[in-house]
């Protein structure tokens, strides 16, 4: 059984394609299906989610939300879809410093330790 979610069509009906539909994308995330939804939306790439209700209703089952597109847009919206991918895949983290700070908390610790020692042995 499958169900249909964000269906955005006259009357909702679904549309004359939407049985022969192709999947572009598969998720776990209803979050990450209903982004990958709209950007494809915002490129003028019609689509629809099966299954993102019933991910949010029983989280646990770990349903499987699928994005489907017109056969025709298939190849523009996996094209879309990657693109966003390599943008997100590789974010900047800045490493330098972080010897310096490990290094500080190795001090203060040994610090810490002395002064509890000290305080100890009074």
């Amino acid at each position: 059984m499958i169900i249909l979610d964000d269906i955005d069509f006259e009357g909702n009906e679904l549309p004359k394609w939407a049985e022969e539909g192709e999947v572009v994308a598969k998720f776990f995330s209803p979050m990450e299906a209903e982004i990958a939804a709209a950007r494809l939306r915002s490129e003028g790439v019609h689509c629809f989610l099966a299954n993102a209700t019933a991910q949010s209703v029983m989280p646990h089952l770990q349903i499987v939300i699928r994005l489907h597109v017109r056969p025709q847009e298939a190849a523009v919206a996996r094209e879309i879809l990657h693109e966003a991918a390599i943008e997100g895949a590789t974010p900047k983290t800045p490493k330098a410093g972080i010897g310096a700070m490990i290094s500080i908390a190795v001090i203060i610790g040994l610090l810490l330790a002395y002064l509890l020692v000290k305080a100890l042995t009074l």
